[in-house]
């Protein structure tokens, strides 16, 4: 999830009880390569390769406190475990009521999404071309909005993708407290490109074969759902 840092390290062993879970069968698992144990890790921008791994925050009923898709910068990571933990605090609170509980799990999100962005917080260059793709086509909850509910457009009049950080925790605004079972990880990690090869060009790294036909099924079943989709518009003209 983000290079070694001991802040992260001292806080995942104080504060949290660590797991891990083999996503390569899951419908929304990316289409990538597994690096190898002699390659150097780099950084990269935060989110990038949400399909590919996601970090999951859960109480001990399996409610969905946070989750983090992709890499993290150990200065953003810190910040956002550190919310994870007020939001446990915050939901085993029972002397809120509901309302305000809502109330203040959204006020929380909200500071976190519209805090001051950093380069970190930027697009892959190829996740964004993907994304502002699909956003030309269809409504995209990643396009900044103005208070209209308009998209926004830069200087030449291209649409504006929100920060990877903000995108994130606006999704997390929409699924308040669910149970694991009932959390949708397919919408949540749904941005850029379900293909995300890196090591590719450069020392390929190993397959992922099962991840590869969970790609294709999912691909044919979206381009058969576009396909209804503009047979259905061309019927209705």
């Amino acid at each position: 999830m983000t290079l070694p840092n001991e802040e992260v390290l001292e806080l995942l062993r104080e504060r949290f009880v660590l797991g891990a879970h083999d996503i390569e069968r899951e419908q929304h698992v990316g289409l990538s390569h597994g690096y190898k144990c002699t390659q150097t890790a780099v950084g990269t921008t935060n989110g990038a390769g949400g399909r590919n791994v996601q970090m999951l925050v859960l109480a001990a009923d399996t409610t969905v406190l946070h989750a983090l898709p992709g890499f993290w910068h150990p200065q953003e990571l810190v910040a956002e475990l550190r919310l994870a933990l007020e939001l446990h605090q915050l939901r085993a609170d029972d002397q809120r009521s509901p309302k305000a509980t809502l109330a203040m799990f959204r006020a929380l999100h909200e500071a976190a999404a519209h805090d001051d962005a950093t380069t970190r917080d930027g697009w892959q260059p190829f996740d964004a071309s993907e994304e502002l793709d699909r956003a030309a086509k269809q409504p995209r909850d990643t396009v900044l909005c103005d208070v209209h509910g308009a998209p926004m457009l830069g200087p030449r009049g291209e649409l504006q993708l929100k920060p990877i950080r903000r995108l994130v925790h606006d999704r997390l605004l929409a699924q308040p407290f669910p149970l694991l079972a009932e959390f949708d990880v397919e919408h949540f990690v749904d941005y850029g490109r379900a293909y995300y090869d890196n090591n590719a060009w450069v020392d390929k790294g190993r397959p992922f074969p099962r991840a590869e036909r969970s790609n294709a099924q999912r691909e044919k079943q979206r381009a058969k759902a576009e396909k209804a989709a503009l047979a259905a518009a061309k019927r209705s003209k």
